[in-house]
């Protein structure tokens, strides 16, 4: 029933109350008004049209909401499209450093949110639709042609409600990619860091003949049993032992500072003091301090360094 079957039907039942015909006159169309023989039946009729008409003005501002909440709908939908877009190429990209995983997560984070509204302002719209369902009165006034266009726009909001939760899923795998590429990251750094530490490590064991030798860092090697031997000389182990040794940066501790300044040290390990300050290069004697000029070449035959007091 449309809302002129409507208004003509409340008309008929307002007219059964007053005196049947026109006014002797009266030769006009059947207006109602013009029927109406009463002050009171005509008020009647002239609040029922105004409640009807207004009713018709919240049906079109419903719908006017309904467009324009569709407009700002399909444009979020497809500002997500586009944000999800360039999350996939940069999830994509496995060589992508930290900085751009978190971009990719701040990213991602912020689809969401706009998904979220989008999901917010359907459920907004299906309240709309619903409770004009719900209303009885609006329901009668709706004819034929709008009620398949709410029924349309219905299954439209519908669609848009898959497009959306769709959209929501990607972003999570995304992010568990995202997190995952991450954690990744940390774990690779880390392992660089590890591998970069331990290239720059070096060991230096510095003490007496008798200190070094009961560590198992030195020992002698040569001479005869007919010289009771002597003419052995000092050497480094076979098999060297990290925590008899004092850890250094090679590419920072440029300066080994020795125990006793007034004592002369011999390197019997492989360095070449040819790549340090030390006045007599060719001697393998050293006093003070240890200063290496060329870090790279010094540490390049061994990263163990053995000094002996003399």
């Amino acid at each position: 029933m449309n809302r002129y079957r409507l208004l003509a039907c409340t008309l008929a039942a307002v007219a059964m109350g007053c005196n049947q015909g026109p006014p002797e006159g009266y030769t006009g169309g059947d207006t109602g008004l013009a029927l109406a023989r009463s002050a009171r039946s005509k008020d009647s009729l002239v609040m029922l049209k105004d409640s009807l008409l207004a009713e018709k003005e919240r049906q079109l501002s419903i719908q006017s909401a309904m467009i324009g909440d569709a407009a700002t709908t399909a444009r979020l939908i497809s500002e997500i499209d586009r944000d999800l877009s360039k999350a996939r190429i940069q999830v994509k990209d496995t060589k992508a450093p930290e900085s751009g995983i978190e971009n990719t997560s701040d990213r991602l984070t912020l689809v969401q949110k706009k998904v979220n509204v989008v999901l917010s302002r359907l459920s907004a719209s299906e309240t709309r639709i619903r409770r004009l369902r719900e209303d009885s009165t609006a329901r009668t006034m709706l004819n034929a042609q709008q009620a398949a266009q709410l029924a349309e726009y219905e299954k439209s909001i519908g669609d848009l409600r898959l497009t959306v939760e769709g959209q929501s899923r990607e972003i999570a795998t995304l992010s568990a990619s995202v997190d995952s590429m991450g954690r990744e990251n940390v774990a690779l750094t880390a392992r660089n860091n590890a591998m970069s530490a331990h290239e720059d490590s070096v060991f230096v064991a510095i003490g007496t003949e008798k200190e070094l030798t009961e560590k198992g860092v030195i020992r002698r090697e040569g001479g005869t049993l007919l010289l009771f031997g002597r003419g052995k000389t000092i050497v480094p182990a076979r098999t060297l032992e990290l925590e008899d040794f004092q850890v250094m940066s090679k590419s920072k501790d440029l300066t080994i500072a020795l125990p006793e300044a007034d004592k002369e040290y011999r390197v019997v390990s492989r360095q070449n003091l040819e790549f340090t300050d030390s006045l007599n290069r060719k001697n393998t004697m050293v006093k003070g301090s240890l200063n290496v000029t060329d870090p790279e070449k010094f540490w390049a035959p061994s990263r163990f360094l053995i000094l002996v007091q003399r």
